[in-house]
């Protein structure tokens, strides 16, 4: 029997009014769930303090080289995505530091530093590749 997986954010509205709500494919909710792990600081979820990552711990931290960031990350990540998302296998991380131009159109209000992350494994009900990608901004490491 294929196990339902639901998209985030939930709708709480179609479950009160005893609706169905949307699901997604597996690989669709363990990215969402990375997505989730990542995008939450360590100690954010009151039911459980390890749920999240530590990128956020080192946001404002202006005297850690890039290096140093990296494997900050990397370690804390690998161990906060072992512990919370146990439907993947082989895990592999990739991180890359950039400098980007944000802002919103032809307006360009600041220099940040970006961090791309990719997530490789493979599926553990049925060993096929997977693969998340995704970039975040960081804080005040980026300012000029």
């Amino acid at each position: 029997m294929d196990k339902k997986y639901y998209t985030l954010p939930l709708k709480f509205g179609k479950l009160c009014e005893k609706n169905d709500i949307e699901h997604c494919s597996l690989k669709e909710s363990i990215s969402q769930h990375l997505y989730l792990i990542i995008t939450t600081a360590l100690g954010d979820c009151l039911y459980d303090e390890t749920f999240g990552c530590s990128i956020w711990d080192s946001d404002f931290d202006n005297e850690i080289n890039d290096s140093r960031l990296k494997g900050q990350i990397k370690s804390g990540l690998c161990l906060s995505i072992k512990n919370h998302e146990t439907r993947l296998d082989d895990l592999g991380i990739e991180i890359t530091f950039s400098q980007a131009l944000v802002g919103i159109g032809e307006n360009v209000t600041s220099m940040k530093k970006k961090l791309d992350l990719v997530v490789t494994g493979t599926l553990a009900q049925t060993d096929e590749p997977f693969v998340f990608s995704g970039y975040f901004f960081m804080g005040p490491l980026s300012y000029y």
